[in-house]
């Protein structure tokens, strides 16, 4: 890990350890990294490679080309691509002008996008014509711009980013939240917060302009434009762009392209374990694989670490509202850590508190409160939002339970929400999803409630494994291994991968229904 000075500021009248040089703006680094690596490849798309040099040309063409919509400072402007070139032409060129910007999830419905425009206020959108149905019928006075690479043919060498004047504090991106609990609320990610989770991750992992990353998690999502987009950018690496994860792909690429460092989710580890050639051999260079989204079953951490045992398999917890990391794994750790997520960043500090909004001591379970320069101010034009989600002294409310042991590991034990009250006792999922997963047969497990007259909610296990393992075996390893109050009391099994979120999260509230459970 590297070390950097940390130093307190105050920021959105918050008291935060900042990193103290680091750059003003994320255009800084940007312009650093073009300006150091010219010549170097920057990103590759369906097989081209573009140089940080071309990059800023296309970012120059694309000033040209939009100077007839007169955008302001601060407009919101929507973007819907695929993981693509023009992904990131229009993102930096919105950066550079000091515009919002607001990316679209292409696998979000129609409606879905349009909330986000009309909640945004949206100036204008750009988009793909392959993806216009997903953006039809938005209001008459947001700007549709259709966009191609093939339409930039004439630079402009204006530099806008003087003309924009950007502040660190200022909004650089918003980016929305799943709205799996309601409406959609807008985090506001600042140039301040992205800069400092780019330094926790080069620093955490020694990332330098040699690495090289592929981009498969969606790029308007946190971990796409943060943890990959910005952040190979913001190192002077490289990133290859893949617009749907596909494992032979992924693993060809992977080799050919020497990846170093990527996040997945979970559940694309398991994919590559189950129809991948998944083995060192060919993935020499790999020494970075994070994973984030969702709980990795230890079952899976170990297979993992048994094919690739020079990979170093590193958990992230985060969130939007945390511009990616919280938390981050140490790449050395004892075996007894495996089911941490590991420890606070180096500016951040996580309190547990409990009901009455007590600060617990270590191993109590509470839920997390998180605090740092990562943190967002708030929700854009969202003021019952904000105050309901963090509290006066600016520590976001993370809705997960969990503890920190005494060597100030933090342990993730269930969403808030999600925890099974049986009978007056918690359960919490993660603990019998994780026992169950160190089973090799078992593919993908997820815990949740089901409804009881009389204990309120009993526990059901939804289990995709291979036919070798028997139900009656791992009820018996539960049986050794839980409280009599953690037993499972119902088991479906289930004959293919378990149904997920447009950011690879299992839908666990979809389970009982998709399954006719209860």
């Amino acid at each position: 890990m590297i070390k950097q000075e940390i130093h307190l500021e105050n920021v959105f009248s918050r008291n935060l350890k900042c990193f103290k040089n680091r750059p003003l703006n994320v255009w800084v680094f940007i312009e650093e990294s073009i300006r150091l690596h010219s010549k170097k490849t920057c990103i590759i798309d369906e097989n081209k490679n573009y140089s940080y040099s071309q990059i800023l040309e296309l970012v120059n063409s694309l000033e040209t080309l939009f100077l007839k919509y007169n955008f302001k400072k601060k407009d919101r402007i929507g973007i819907l691509f695929e993981n693509d070139i023009s992904f990131v032409i229009v993102s930096l060129y919105c950066i550079r002008r000091g515009l919002i910007l607001v990316p679209l999830n292409p696998r979000s419905s129609r409606f879905e996008n349009n909330t986000i425009l009309n909640d945004c206020n949206a100036t204008a959108v750009v988009f793909n014509s392959s993806l216009t149905n997903k953006i039809s019928d938005i209001e008459k006075d947001v700007i549709q711009i259709s966009f191609k690479l093939e339409d930039l043919n004439n630079p402009s060498h204006k530099d806008f980013s003087k003309e924009a004047n950007l502040i660190d504090t200022e909004t650089a991106i918003i980016l929305y939240t799943s709205g799996t609990t309601g409406k959609p609320k807008g985090a506001m990610l600042t140039h301040f917060n992205v800069i400092h989770s780019c330094l926790h991750y080069k620093n955490a992992f020694n990332l330098t302009s040699h690495d090289h990353s592929i981009l498969v998690v969606p790029a308007s999502h946190v971990t796409g434009i943060v943890a990959h987009f910005l952040l190979m950018i913001f190192i002077g690496g490289s990133l290859t762009l893949k617009k749907k994860f596909e494992v032979k792909d992924f693993l060809n690429t992977a080799e050919d392209q020497g990846l170093t460092y990527l996040i997945m989710v979970p559940a694309m580890y398991n994919l590559c374990i189950e129809r991948g050639e998944f083995n060192s051999s060919r993935l020499s260079k790999w020494r970075i694989g994070g994973f984030g989204g969702a709980p990795m079953p230890i079952g899976t951490l170990k297979k993992l670490k048994k094919v690739l045992p020079n990979l170093s398999l590193i958990n992230i917890y985060g969130a939007t509202e945390t511009t990616s990391p919280t938390t981050i794994m140490p790449k050395e750790y004892s075996i007894d850590k495996l089911n941490s997520v590991g420890k606070c960043v180096p500016t951040g500090q996580i309190k547990i508190i409990n009901e009455k909004q007590e600060e617990l001591r270590s191993n109590q379970h509470g839920e997390l409160l998180i605090s740092g320069p990562m943190v967002i101010p708030g929700y854009w034009n969202n003021d019952v939002a904000t105050k309901k989600e963090f509290t006066e002294n600016g520590f976001w409310k993370s809705g997960d339970v969990g503890f920190k042991d005494e060597e100030g590991y933090v342990y993730i034990l269930d969403r808030k929400k999600d925890v099974i009250n049986r009978g007056g006792y918690n359960v919490y999922s993660s603990e019998i999803e994780n026992l169950i997963s160190l089973q090799n047969s078992v593919i993908e497990v997820a815990v949740i409630p089901h409804p009881d007259e009389v204990l309120g909610e009993k526990i059901h296990v939804v289990i995709f494994k291979n036919d070798s393992l028997l139900v009656d075996q791992l009820k018996l390893i539960c049986k050794t291994k839980l409280a009599d109050y953690k037993q499972p009391d119902y088991w479906t099994v289930v004959k293919d991968y378990l149904p997920k979120n447009k950011n690879g999260k299992v839908m666990k509230k979809d389970l009982s229904k998709l399954y006719n459970l209860f």
